[in-house]
């Protein structure tokens, strides 16, 4: 039986070549997004393996029904990508509150109901299971504009970590992929600005490949963590930075 899978944020992006890497080993994808139109714009891409879902993972009530409509929709759940994420490079101490609240929304809150609602799938189905979140570097060595994502993301690997321990009774395994600076529109809209130039030349000067990661890139490496070959693996970080951080 083919695996049956969930990718959040998958309307574009890392999220998009995630869910085309799963279809093409023979899974079926529900291809959830913010918005309708990515969700299907998507979807119309992948072919019939793909069922486009959208709605606002941030709130919480939403973020159940959405989990639990895919589930349905494929008929149980083997795979969850958590992958859907949102910032912006901006000073600390210009941030208001307001700001906040939707980073942790967005970044762990999501997480925390998406992965619940789907551990509670694996765990009824009795067959195991596996769970992969996209995090950052910034989550394990900081960043400076980024301080609250990093303190999400953080929190995303701490999650990680811990439900591996508690969820290896059952078979499920989760573990966490850290992406360095990637090819996506987050990308794009915080090198937004006169300077954009410069700051993504200082950026790749600071990496080992000397390139930022494109989608597929980061799409290899959660694949391989949710699909058996990844059987014995569990609890683990793997950062996909072009060696920018090696920890």
């Amino acid at each position: 039986m083919s695996a049956r899978a969930i990718v959040t944020g998958a309307g574009r992006g890392i999220g998009l070549a995630v869910a085309r890497r799963l279809i093409a080993t023979g899974s079926q994808v529900v291809v959830l997004a913010q918005h309708r139109d990515s969700a299907e714009a998507a979807a119309s891409q992948l072919g019939p393996a793909a069922w486009p879902l959208w709605g606002d993972l941030a709130d919480a009530s939403t973020n159940r029904q959405l989990i639990e409509a895919a589930r349905d929709h494929l008929g149980g759940l083997d795979i969850l990508v958590n992958n859907a994420g949102w910032t912006l490079t901006t000073p600390f101490l210009d941030e208001a509150p307001e700001y906040w609240d939707r980073v942790l929304a967005i970044n762990l809150g999501a997480v925390l109901m998406s992965t619940q609602v789907a551990l509670a799938a694996m765990v009824a189905q009795g067959q195991g299971g596996a769970i992969v979140s996209v995090v950052s570097d910034a989550g394990r060595v900081g960043m400076a504009g980024e301080a609250v994502y990093a303190a999400a993301k953080a929190g995303v690997v701490a999650l990680t970590k811990s439900l591996a321990q508690e969820m290896a009774r059952h078979s499920i395994r989760l573990n966490a992929v850290a992406p360095g600076p990637t090819n996506t529109r987050v990308l794009e809209e915080n090198m937004a600005g006169p300077d954009a130039a410069a700051r993504i030349e200082r950026m790749i000067r600071r990496i080992p490949l000397r390139r930022v990661a494109e989608p597929d890139d980061i799409a290899g490496t959660v694949c391989f963590l949710a699909g058996p070959d990844a059987a014995y693996i569990t609890g683990q970080v793997v950062s996909v930075s072009g060696g920018l951080t090696m920890v």
